[in-house]
């Protein structure tokens, strides 16, 4: 069993980067999905350096600006593409009890809307625009209960800022076009996990929970109403596995549930003109994915995996305007002595959905791709 061992290792390790890639536009506002169980399975003292390319592409047509009234045109592309970095330091502190540090971002948006080619007068998306950024560092533990049970537990500091304009929002109400800006605010959270492995046969189970994390945020909207804005990141519950199925090759997979309907961002001022949160999801979102992993050499693997989320009907934000799903990813993995390098690309479409103003979403796509350096002391 061996060899089933090494295609587990490789393709865990080929893993990482293809979801950092292929999450590049993810549920709602999620970026990556966290490496907690692939990292506290590394041997002895190792380390990381992670980066990934998302390119969204996302349009919008038509809009209802009163009833009865609606106006043709394109919202053009409203997504912006993006970086984003990760690093990971895992060691052994006894024979059974390790520990590890993990920078990355887990969530983040950057819409921008441009002219279009509305031409009714007096209405534009022109300017409508969302950024929002987190910065995230995890500490973890990790205790062997028995040589094939490991359970793992620790603290997550997350920083959250964002800004947001809809300048057609306002100026009916007797108000200056909308903006919002943030200060940046720290908040803390919590996982714990449990795991089950059986490495003759490359058999990996895991289950892990991440709690929500709460952000109270200085702001201030419409330029001159200075208030504050909560916004929580959602908990997270995410299963994980992997088996050897025949030499040199494993199939892996997981389902990660997010409870994003408990998630909005509510700005006073905006929510008293409106009526309504500036962003609200309904429903919480799964996520699927299952691939396969091969070595090919004993230096060289590479793994493919499909990534699927339903879509949850209805309708989303302006700011995010995208509902569930599919896409396609390829990972390879390369050893040279002690460093591991692996890059992932994806590509797949977005889910059709609409606004409140029914201008309807349709025929976005993303791709992506990342890369990953890893190096065992």
């Amino acid at each position: 069993m061996r060899d089933e061992a090494k295609a587990a290792a490789a393709a865990a390790l080929g893993l990482a980067p293809l979801l950092l890639a292929g999450l590049a536009q993810a549920a709602a506002i999620e970026r990556a999905v966290p490496m907690t169980v692939r990292l506290l399975f590394e041997e002895g003292t190792y380390g990381e350096l992670g980066i990934a390319y998302g390119n969204p592409h996302q349009s919008g047509e038509n809009a209802t600006i009163a009833p009865g009234v609606t106006v043709t045109g394109n919202t053009g592309d409203l997504f912006e593409d993006y970086w984003n970095y990760s690093a990971a330091w895992k060691s052994d502190i006894t024979e059974k009890l390790s520990y590890a540090l993990v920078f990355d971002q887990p969530y983040g948006a950057a819409t921008s809307y441009g002219r279009g080619s509305f031409a009714y007068p007096g209405f534009s998306y022109d300017g409508t625009s969302a950024d929002l950024d987190t910065y995230q560092f995890t500490g973890i533990l990790a205790y062997d209960i028995r040589s094939d049970v490991k359970i793992y537990g620790g603290l997550r500091a997350e920083r959250l800022d964002a800004d947001a304009s809809i300048p057609f929002i306002g100026p009916s109400a007797g108000y200056p076009p909308y903006t919002a800006e943030t200060d940046k605010d720290w908040a803390w959270g919590y996982l714990l996990g449990a795991a089950y492995s059986r490495p003759e046969i490359a058999l990996r189970v895991a289950l892990t929970y991440y709690s929500k994390i709460e952000h109270t945020l200085a702001s201030t909207e419409f330029g001159t109403i200075h208030d504050e804005t909560d916004i929580t990141t959602p908990q997270a519950v995410s299963f994980e596995f992997q088996t050897g199925v025949a030499e040199r090759t494993l199939l892996f997979g997981s389902v990660r549930w997010v409870d994003w309907s408990e998630f909005t961002i509510a700005p006073p001022a905006y929510t008293q003109v409106v009526g309504m949160p500036l962003v609200d999801y309904t429903d919480d979102w799964t996520t699927y994915t299952i691939g396969v992993g091969r070595q090919f050499t004993d230096k060289f693997a590479g793994s493919v995996a499909l990534i699927y989320e339903p879509s949850q009907g209805g309708s989303l934000t302006t700011l995010g305007p995208y509902d569930g799903r599919t896409l396609g990813a390829a990972a390879l993995s390369y050893d040279i002595e002690r460093i591991n390098i692996t890059g992932g690309i994806t590509y797949g479409r977005l889910g059709d959905t609409s606004n409140v103003l029914d201008t309807t979403y349709d025929d976005g796509s993303v791709w992506g791709a990342g890369l990953r350096i890893g190096y065992s002391f």
